[in-house]
């Protein structure tokens, strides 16, 4: 809630005649209160005509008096002692930032806005000045904004003037942090990010954000000061006006620092669709060179990058970046960026890992990029298929590089190109929000850069330091740690880490692209560890650093669709840590827990660790052992419900099979029914379970529909047959149906059944494809499936999770739910290969699950469930087909029936078809009721349908659609109409139009069939009855 704005900003200093003349107020002081009001900064200008601000978190002075402005190019000083604030303004805001991708999926944009106007009191210059200060939850940030169209500015003069002599860290380029050093120590330049330990409880951090103009943001200090000022240079300001925002982090806790948002909220919207983007984890070619693996010897060329690609599919990576010198020796002017070196090789595993269903980076060095046209190498890589950049070694003033930086981020954007700049970068100010494709950058110490490591506390400094700017590339995830000699050859030294530290660090390190370092080999040899980076599915939903202390250790929670991840990590001191599971929803979970062994050591013994899995909840507190430079691992998933819900169980088919009596079960359902999978699978097995017992069977399944079509289709396709027992399964197909026409049509089945007889039982079959993937490994159904679990529930009838099966089995990483059909998967299952049609080990999933529910469902004698007041009263109980009769249609119609060649393989579902290929022929009838439909023939013959219902053009449809490669069965209702009598004409519509151009196939199509436009009415559907 906002404090109001008489309390969160208000006039302190008042002289007498202030209100008259606000043009010659002497010691004049604004305050500004953050949303929460526990931050204040306050805007002064002194007696003495000087402007300063000052900067409180609760009741603590952080920043005292400390100048604000500039010096100009003419020499004259912004604002000078003769400036007035002219006018002032103020407001709130308070919006959701939505990102691409980032540490969260919503992120609040809340603050409070003070603008003050600057002028000289005297009128004789022109340059005005705005200084707008915002005061977030957790920060200060100000700007200077110019009315001029260009400013030429000789220096800044903004300073932070602390109050005491904090600790502080720092940024130190490709090397380790500085510090932690005190203020009063500082005799030089410190670049940012500068973390500042005000007290345990009591941390600020100075940054900048939406840089666009001038050099990047460097503090000057000097030996015993207190303080810094911004080291600058002329520069001038055209782009819209205004300076970059100086920004004071601030929080009680490190983690509100590096949870923050504030530097990207800092930053301009985006102008252009960034769906495209999509971050994860990446396998890297670079540091593979030369590692030699049983017969195999690994380097930067096409065999191993084959070998690459398939493991990041394997493991549901994004997929490879290929480093430096593919296309020459990268700092030579000759080399072609474009068709030098590797290039067809380049362009051929592009191909590839398409095919794959991950993507590839492209390394390009300045040089190549300066001695060749940028943009026309991009749009290069972007019709190649590339899908991001990687750039070196940029050259020039910190000046040039940022405005070369942006230029290259906008040129990738543009030609949907993902971007990672390398070797000394500008550093990121919040830019991911502008420009998302901008996705990471090694603005830090990356592990084994330029032959060289990082020590564990370089890495529990950086995160708290380098990480508050934004996201970086730091290379995390050796697991070839090298006790001994190397073969490889970018690589001479080994990796003071623990491989437990080293998969934490993938998680804790945040970056848009996690790029891993090494061969799958050494990746598969742990995988539990493998499996913990697998689940690192981006982008994140929610991230929160548990815990935590500069240089010392970090706790980081990061949150997938499915999954929670907690990585720890510690310096080179060997800690136990307590983690609270309190970030949990309610329910019980899955964790599996990987920590260092007790003898781990990051010196000696890298690879020893731990594994146990447990049940935990949000009321948990887990013990984790972290060795010295080591880490501990947290993969926590919902605990998956059982696949069967028993409810009543199947009384009348035990009944039958107690008795040894013929049974006849159905199976309704869609094309996964239909198809000779677990259906006929489920047969096999009943006979050999119940050989005294004997079974038939309906297959009542039809591709490609749902629910709202095997409601009416229950009168012919299965009560007709007298079946014992009913399965029923539309999950998949109901999947993007309407909520209350799934509970209408799942409801009006279960009523046709049971006023047939009370003697037939029913289970609910909940299938999966692979765009459920996410919500099942999260213990949840699809909401299809949710849906029709209310009706199940109220009727009491059994339900087989099939989908919780398929999950358990993903998990436990024994299945691969989308296989390609060329990969070899090992022993794991395959699926399905199209995303939702089960192969014959999907069905033998779910023939398993069925077969042993099925065993449940029939012991015992559970209470027979007699009929129940409806749960929606306007269910489709009465929902019907009826076939065409001849006094309904006009003169140019023809009734076909089953020996036609085209009806003939729909024989089984309609007697007869009403054909023409004449425009306006019509097909009328009268009904009372609510809806109606129709259940036709698509294929290579379709033309139009025009429906009219009292008289209103109501639908208009092309019945032929990309799949009518071949000819089908399919349906489609009306809108839903107030109960009543209704006519109906159908008008036929066979003018020609471009069906090629809809097929979008290279199949060889049969023309002669492809000009033919013919409308073919197998059934009318209706709610309600036809009238005679």
């Amino acid at each position: 809630m906002f404090l109001q704005s008489k309390v969160w900003i208000r006039v302190l200093g008042v002289l007498m005649f202030a209100l008259m003349n606000i043009g010659h107020m002497k010691g004049v002081e604004y305050s500004l209160l953050s949303p929460d009001g526990k931050l204040e900064v306050r805007f002064v200008r002194t007696d003495k005509g000087t402007f300063e601000y000052k900067f409180s978190m609760g009741n603590k002075l952080v920043i005292d008096s400390s100048p604000i402005g500039y010096y100009m190019t003419n020499g004259n000083k912004i604002p000078g002692n003769d400036w007035i604030i002219a006018n002032h303004s103020k407001r709130m805001s308070k919006s959701v930032w939505k990102p691409v991708w980032g540490k969260r999926e919503v992120v609040p944009d809340v603050f409070n806005e003070l603008s003050l106007e600057l002028a000289p009191q005297s009128g004789s210059e022109k340059t005005k000045l705005s200084f707008v200060v915002r005061l977030y939850n957790d920060g200060l940030a100000f700007r200077y904004e110019f009315p001029e169209k260009q400013v030429d500015i000789q220096s800044e003069l903004t300073g932070f003037c602390f109050v005491a002599d904090y600790t502080a860290w720092s940024y130190n380029g490709e090397n380790a942090n500085i510090g932690p050093e005190k203020l009063s120590d500082i005799d030089g330049i410190r670049r940012p990010v500068v973390l500042l330990e005000v007290d345990p409880k009591c941390y600020v951090a100075i940054h900048e954000a939406d840089l666009r103009a001038g050099n990047p943001l460097r503090l000057i200090s000097g030996k015993g000061d207190q303080s810094f000022m911004i080291e600058s240079s002329p520069v001038t300001l055209s782009e819209e006006n205004c300076s970059p925002w100086r920004v004071v982090m601030a929080g009680d806790k490190l983690g509100t620092l590096v949870d923050s948002h504030i530097i990207e909220l800092l930053n301009p919207e985006p102008q252009m669709d960034f769906s495209w983007v999509k971050p994860g984890v990446y396998v890297w070619d670079w540091r593979i060179d030369g590692a030699i693996v049983e017969d195999f010897t690994y380097s930067m060329t096409y065999p191993s990058w084959v070998r690459m690609v398939d493991f990041a599919s394997k493991q549901g990576f994004k997929g490879l970046v290929l480093d430096a010198n593919w296309y020459g020796p990268e700092h030579e002017s000759e080399s072609d960026p474009m068709k030098g070196g590797q290039a067809q090789d380049v362009r051929k595993i592009i191909q590839y890992a398409k095919s794959r269903g991950v993507g590839i980076w492209l390394y390009l060095n300045d040089v190549g990029g300066r001695n060749f046209p940028i943009s026309e190498t991009l749009k290069l890589y972007h019709d190649w298929g590339a899908v991001g950049v990687k750039y070196g070694f940029m050259k020039g003033s910190e000046q040039e590089k940022n405005i070369r930086t942006r230029m290259i981020t906008e040129l990738c954007a543009r030609n949907q190109l993902l971007v990672d700049f390398h070797d000394g970068p500008v550093h990121p100010y919040g830019q991911m929000r502008t420009w998302p494709n901008a996705i990471t950058r090694e603005y830090c110490h990356a592990q084994l850069d330029a032959h060289r490591v990082f020590v564990p506390s370089t890495f529990v400094t950086s995160v708290f330091v380098n990480m508050l700017a934004g996201p970086i590339d730091m290379n995390n995830g050796m697991f070839d740690l090298r006790q001994g000699p190397t073969t490889r050859v970018d690589e001479n030294q080994p990796v003071p880490s623990t491989v437990v530290s080293e998969a934490a660090r993938t998680l804790v390190t945040f970056s848009g692209a996690t790029i891993l370092p090494d061969i799958p080999e050494y990746y598969e040899k742990y995988p539990e560890l493998l499996s913990f980076i697998s689940a690192q599915q981006m982008p994140w939903k929610e991230s929160r650093t548990l815990d935590g202390k500069v240089g010392e250790y970090i706790v980081m929670m990061r949150q997938t669709d499915n999954v929670y991840l907690v990585g720890a990590v510690t310096n080179e001191s060997a800690r136990e840590l307590e983690i609270p599971l309190s970030f949990l929803p309610r329910g019980q979970y899955e964790l599996m827990l990987v920590q260092d062994g007790v003898d781990a050591h990051y010196l000696n013994n890298r690879e020893s660790y731990q594994v146990s899995n447990q049940i935990a909840t949000t009321n948990d507190k887990i013990k984790v052992r972290l060795a010295a430079g080591g880490g501990a691992c947290l993969l926590l998933r919902k605990q998956l419900p059982d696949c069967l819900a028993l409810r009543n169980g199947l009384y009348w088919t035990n009944k039958k099979i107690q008795e040894k009596k013929p049974l006849t079960i159905a199976f309704l359902g869609g094309s996964i029914t239909q198809a000779s999978g677990y259906r006929v699978q489920f047969e096999d097995w009943f006979k050999k379970s119940y050989p005294d017992v004997l079974l038939s069977t309906i297959n009542a399944g039809i591709g490609g529909t749902g629910s709202d079509l095997g409601v009416v289709r229950m009168d012919s396709d299965v009560l007709a047959k007298n079946p014992d027992l009913v399965f029923v399964e539309f999950a998949v197909n109901d999947s993007q149906t309407d909520s209350l026409e799934i509970v209408r049509s799942m409801e009006g089945i279960v009523r046709k059944i049971r006023n047939h007889s009370d003697h037939v039982d029913i289970c609910f079959l909940y299938t999966t494809n692979k765009p459920q993937e996410n919500v099942i490994l999260n213990g949840d159904h699809w909401r299809s499936s949710r849906i029709m679990e209310q009706i199940a529930q109220y009727y009491g009838i059994p339900s087989v999770s099939f989908d919780f099966a398929v999950a358990k089995l993903l998990r436990d990483n024994k299945l691969v739910m989308h296989a390609l059909r060329d990969m070899d998967y090992g022993e794991k299952i395959r699926f399905t290969e199209d995303g939702t049609h089960p192969g014959s080990d999907g069905h033998a999933v779910y023939t398993e699950t069925l077969c042993n529910s099925f065993q449940q469902m029939v012991k015992g004698t559970p209470m027979v469930q007699k009929m129940k007041v409806p749960f929606c009263e306007t269910n489709y109980e009465k929902a019907k087909m009826y076939d065409v009769k001849k006094e309904w249609l006009s003169e140019g119609w023809e009734k076909k029936d089953g020996s036609d060649p085209f009806v003939k393989p729909f024989r089984e579902h309609f007697s007869y078809v009403a054909s023409t290929e004449k425009s306006g022929e019509t097909l009328q009838f009268r009904f009372k009721g609510t809806r109606v439909g129709l259940f036709d023939i698509m294929g290579l013959r379709g033309a139009r349908i025009k429906v009219y219902i009292d008289g209103k053009l109501i639908k208009d449809t092309r019945r032929f659609d990309k799949y009518c490669t071949y000819n089908r069965m399919n349906y489609f209702w009306m809108p839903e109409l107030p109960y009543g009598e209704h006519s109906v004409i159908i008008e036929a519509d066979c003018t020609p139009f471009d069906k090629m151009d809809i097929l979008q196939t290279e199949k060889k199509m049969n023309i002669e069939e492809l000009n033919k436009y013919e409308v073919l009415i197998g059934k009318i559907l209706c709610v309600g009855s036809i009238l005679e």
